[in-house]
């Protein structure tokens, strides 16, 4: 129970600090949307190679020093966001918080699958957090406040992880290139890398495209959080699915609800997109990471390579999405991201069946 409210606190602190970046680097400091895309992305950048390197940290050194150290550093740098003035200032505050973000996740998802392995209702926490974060966020309204709020949330999942049972950590030899890891898992990573890159695509822009359909601050961090309850009521029965059949739907889902949201004409009618997108990331996300855990000894690093991989679809994404809403709208953005979807499934049902082709050595769990 401690790890699960380690992962709803600090997914809120996160979440809350993210939501309300794109309006304010447009609002206040003037940015367009191109440069929105660049801040997005530079904060997806530090995940990533932070993700990268302390995956692999957490097998090599153990995990509870790098959970321990990435939750204080996130709650100081959460809190430096305050003293943001510009874009640029903005962009080097969120690469902070970006890169002491992504030193623990890995590290706790590992104790997690190690101690129970029911992945999915940990996740759900995580949705649960995300939802409280988005929906504080918009009740608080306040960067400021905001900022101040998502530290003092982190700093206390930091508290609670003090006290997380680790007992005696088994460390293992890991090449800071991984190659038979990401041989291993390529089908996952690259899969999900290209459907996310099309999500992200969406999401750099979509608290934007909010506010143009009438949406409130409010009702903006209220629907996040409609999202976020429903991935956490849907995630309580993903651990009892393969980790194949979770990733297959996952996709189908995405490729059904990304052109939903062109449907919208009023803000309030983008709620049953909402569930429907929930449905789509409990399962893809669940499964992705169950997929990666039964495959492999060196779980930090598996982790941390898949949260690379998304990190990469989101500095693609934000990128991507910026550049694309300016060209064709949003509406645009959002069939970009349902034809990327499809690559994304293509690639993973073929590299699965590839990858159970192979002699047994490569995939160390009977049945998936």
């Amino acid at each position: 129970m401690k790890a699960s409210t380690v992962q709803m606190l600090s997914s809120a602190a996160l979440s809350a600090s993210a939501l309300l970046i794109p309006n304010l680097a447009r609002d206040d400091f003037g940015a367009g949307t191109w440069e929105i895309g660049v801040l997005v992305a530079a904060n997806s950048a530090a995940v990533f190679a932070s993700s990268y390197v302390f995956g692999r940290f957490s097998d090599v050194h153990g995990r509870r020093r790098i959970l321990e150290i990435g939750l204080l550093l996130s709650s100081i740098t959460l809190f430096l966001q305050i003293f943001a003035f510009d874009t640029i200032s903005l962009t080097i505050s969120r690469v902070l918080v970006g890169l002491c973000a992504g030193i623990y996740p890995s590290a706790l998802l590992a104790h997690v699958y190690e101690t129970d392995k029911k992945i999915g209702k940990f996740s759900s926490f995580g949705s649960l957090g995300f939802g409280i974060g988005v929906f504080m966020a918009g009740v608080i309204g306040i960067y400021y406040g905001i900022f101040l709020f998502s530290a003092i949330i982190m700093f206390i999942a930091f508290a609670v992880s003090l006290y997380l049972p680790f007992g005696k950590e088994k460390m293992h030899k890991v090449p800071f290139f991984p190659r038979d890891v990401i041989k291993r898992n390529y089908p996952v990573y690259l899969s999900v890398m290209f459907r996310h890159t099309g999500a992200n695509m969406i999401w750099v822009i979509y608290p934007l495209f909010l506010v143009d359909l009438g949406a409130s601050v409010l009702f903006i961090g209220a629907i996040y959080a409609i999202n976020a309850v429903a991935q956490f009521i849907f995630m309580q029965f993903t651990d009892r699915y393969r980790s194949v059949t979770l990733v297959a739907v996952g996709f189908i889902m995405s490729i059904i609800t990304f052109p939903s949201y062109t449907l919208a004409e009023v803000y309030w009618q983008i709620i049953p997109s909402q569930i429907m997108i929930a449905l789509a990331w409990s399962t893809l996300y669940v499964g992705s990471v169950k997929y990666v855990m039964e495959r492999n000894e060196e779980k930090g690093t598996s982790a941390g390579l898949l949260q690379s991989a998304l990190s990469i679809s989101a500095i693609l994404g934000a990128l991507l999405g910026g550049v694309v809403a300016g060209l064709y709208g949003y509406e645009g953005c959002m069939y970009a991201a349902t034809v990327i979807a499809m690559v994304g499934l293509v690639i993973f049902i073929i590299g699965d069946r590839w990858s159970r082709s192979r002699p047994g050595k490569d995939i160390k769990a009977a049945g998936q």
